[in-house]
């Protein structure tokens, strides 16, 4: 295995999905990760679940997917996120399903790991924002890199060698050296929230280790109209015109 793609929340977003893969396969991926939260806001979980089963991607659980099968509370949700899942939890189908309950909470590979918040407690769903929470992360897995998702912003903390402070950046194309250790949030495809509408996804060559942030255009009025369409709370398609 040469490299790999990582998808970030996906969140019933069809288009988003479909043009991200399409990075991945000029990239010429070797295989496909996601970090979670596969379902919520939009509407079409289970297009989104079968295209995943056809394409083979590896996933973890994120918190709307344990939600949405009652394995934690949804109290902490915003209204329209508590409407999406309701909505969902109607429209999903037994198959979808299956595959949402039989994800892990974190993957670990000899070359990254893959978790959808942060560790070492990833059935809590903490947000990775701060250096604290990044050194305990990277504390908490031996593998060179780690990827995450949640916060739906791309960002990168790094840390190098014998040192135990981080540095952190938003670059798109850098290069993990040689003793270096970094975790990695990839961003939303299905939602962004870093002000960019594309659809990011990350390529992770694991001989040079090159990290590329990629963004594609996706068909955002096509969600939208079907978000409307489905009677969801219409700020969850108009939001993703602004990336917000």
């Amino acid at each position: 295995m040469r490299k790999v793609g990582i998808l970030g929340d996906l969140h019933a977003n069809l288009s988003a999905l479909e043009a991200v893969l399409a990075l991945f396969d000029l990239e010429e991926v070797d295989a496909i990760y996601c970090v979670g939260d596969i379902v919520g806001y939009g509407a079409r979980p289970n297009e989104v679940i079968e295209l995943l089963m056809e394409r083979e991607v590896a996933a973890v659980a994120g918190n709307h997917d344990w939600a949405l099968l009652g394995k934690i509370s949804e109290e902490s949700f915003n209204p329209y996120a508590r409407a999406a899942l309701e909505w969902t939890r109607a429209k999903i189908s037994p198959e979808a399903r299956d595959f949402l309950e039989a994800l892990p909470l974190r993957i670990d590979t000899e070359h990254f790991c893959l978790v959808h918040g942060a560790l070492p407690n990833p059935e809590e769903f903490e947000y990775l924002q701060s250096f604290p929470t990044a050194l305990a992360t990277l504390a908490d897995f031996d593998a060179p890199i780690g990827f995450v998702g949640h916060t739906h912003v791309p960002m990168n903390f790094i840390q190098n060698p014998g040192s135990s402070e981080l540095e952190w950046h938003f670059q798109v194309d850098w290069h993990l050296e040689k003793g270096q250790r970094a975790v990695v949030n990839v961003g939303s495809p299905g939602q962004p929230r870093d002000e960019i509408p594309t659809a990011p996804a990350v390529v992770y060559n694991l001989q040079t280790g090159r990290v590329q942030l990629l963004r594609t255009p996706y068909n955002i009025a096509a969600e939208q109209r079907l978000i409307r369409k489905a009677n969801l709370p219409a700020i969850l398609g108009d939001r993703l015109q602004h990336g917000i």
